[in-house]
């Protein structure tokens, strides 16, 4: 199984300006699309928004990922949390996490960290080159017991 770790402001939601507000899950479909053609992946929140949100309100905020869902990591630093949800899971065997904010995290996350620009967040060319990359990569098959 591969999990996308998923923030949400910064990552899925388009930050407001003085002018404009913010608007909320406007990358969701865009994500979405990038995902489709892959069923073994699934998404995981570490969004700061589990804090607030039950599992089933954040399963119905994913629209086109609900049915992806499979859980909250724990409360928590970001990367701590990510781990500890990881080594719960002895299925997850790649991962990826989406965040705008590379501070929450140490060095040692490397290429599994996608950071996210403001304003551009998942819509940005970078960013979908690497979930895309991450995506394709060939994966371990499982042996016939």
């Amino acid at each position: 199984m591969r999990v996308l770790f998923l923030d949400f402001d910064g990552v899925l939601s388009r930050a407001g300006t003085e002018d404009e507000q913010v608007q909320y899950f406007v990358w969701l479909p865009l994500l979405a699309q990038l995902l489709a053609p892959w069923p073994d992946v699934f998404v995981a929140v570490h969004s700061t928004w589990r804090y607030t949100h039950t599992p089933a309100e954040l399963r119905d905020l994913l629209g086109p990922l609900g049915e992806r869902f499979i859980g909250c990591v724990p409360r928590g630093q970001r990367a701590e949390s990510i781990r500890w949800f990881v080594h719960a899971n002895p299925r997850i065997h790649s991962y990826l996490v989406l965040d705008d904010a590379p501070g929450e995290f140490p060095s040692d996350m490397g290429e599994r960290l996608v950071v996210c620009q403001p304003h551009v967040d998942v819509s940005d060319p970078e960013v979908q080159a690497r979930i895309s990359a991450w995506l394709a990569t060939p994966q371990p098959s499982v042996a016939a017991k």
